[in-house]
């Protein structure tokens, strides 16, 4: 099973065009983990723009040891081609999962981005960008990962 993870609007708040405070970052990390630690057999991928900024370990940083050793990779950045729209989170997800050869496998993705979810849009545990990963959505990630367990 894996669940792919963004971090603005999910993680902390969304701050538009601006840096996330640093007493702020990160702030909904303890509710996920503790969330993640019930589900032993979950990997992580991370979805999250903050790929691009950085690498692997970077991004496991910000995580507890035992949630960060399960983070086992990123989604691809796909570049748009001539197409009207660019690719979108559902798309560099499924790719990756096609690039590692899990297609048959169970997944979940926690975004605050939910018009980026079309054909997988039931896969997705949406948070409210302004206020990221609250009890709720905990509550629906929990569902969620029982019902594919």
């Amino acid at each position: 099973m894996i669940l792919f993870l963004d971090f603005d609007g999910v993680l902390h708040p969304q701050y538009d065009g601006q840096a996330v405070p640093k007493d702020v970052a990160f702030c909904h990390l303890p509710r996920f983990e503790a969330v993640m630690r019930d589900f032993p057999q979950v990997d992580i991928v991370i979805s999250s723009t903050w790929r691009t900024q950085f690498a692997l370990e970077g991004l496991r940083a910000w995580f507890s040891p035992d949630i960060a050793r399960r983070i086992i990779g990123v989604t691809p950045c796909l570049v748009a081609t001539g197409l009207p729209v660019p690719p979108s989170r559902e798309q560099e997800i499924l790719q990756w999962m096609s690039m590692n050869q899990r297609t048959n496998e169970p997944w979940v993705a926690v975004d605050d981005m939910e018009w980026e979810f079309k054909a997988h849009r039931s896969k997705l545990v949406p948070c409210k960008s302004f206020l990221g990963f609250d009890d709720l959505a905990a509550q629906l990630l929990r569902q969620r990962l029982d019902v594919l367990e």
